[in-house]
């Protein structure tokens, strides 16, 4: 959802604010299905407090074996780099199990 679309600017839900109450933290991001932004910096075009679904590119299974994780920005590019440069918190669709 980009932050100039007419659903946006009319108060609907932030990106990933509809399944908020159902995501589980996790700490390692294998096991993440999405990731909220605590905090951001200028030019990585993800907004700070929205949750956000995070994709897995398969295309280097010698580097990544779990796929290499990415988001769909705001401008619904491919961004790579979110883990790297904001603060986040990795969060699970389902309460991971106890074993």
């Amino acid at each position: 959802m980009s932050l100039n679309s007419d659903a946006y600017l009319k108060g609907d839900a932030m990106p990933g604010e509809k399944i908020h109450g159902k995501l589980y933290p996790v700490l390692v991001v294998d096991e993440a299905d999405y990731v909220g932004i605590r905090t951001t910096v200028p030019g990585c075009r993800v907004t700070a407090g929205a949750v956000y679904k995070l994709y897995r590119s398969y295309n280097h299974p010698q580097l990544f074996e779990q796929g290499e994780v990415y988001v769909l920005d705001d401008d619904f590019r491919e961004n790579y780099a979110v883990l790297l440069v904001c603060r986040v918190t990795l969060y699970r669709l389902q309460e991971p199990s106890n074993s």
